[in-house]
């Protein structure tokens, strides 16, 4: 029998684990709803979403440093 979870990508170790209070892979914390953070954001120029301020949009994947050429 196969069951089907919501999934999430760990902010601690970047691997994709099923929903649920901790990561299924390293164990670290995720935070509640209620629970809040100061994150730096940052907008990606490839798609324009406003993303935490991390070497890849969390959105797209588009890598941060690289550059574009117009």
């Amino acid at each position: 029998m196969k069951l089907a979870y919501d999934m999430v990508t760990c902010r601690n170790c970047g691997n994709k684990v099923a929903t649920g209070k901790y990561c299924s892979n390293c164990g670290a914390r995720f935070m509640s709803s209620s629970e809040k953070e100061d994150v730096e954001v940052n907008i990606c120029v490839n798609c324009g979403a406003l993303t935490p301020n991390e070497e890849y949009c969390s959105v797209c994947g588009f890598h941060n440093e690289r550059e574009i050429f117009f």
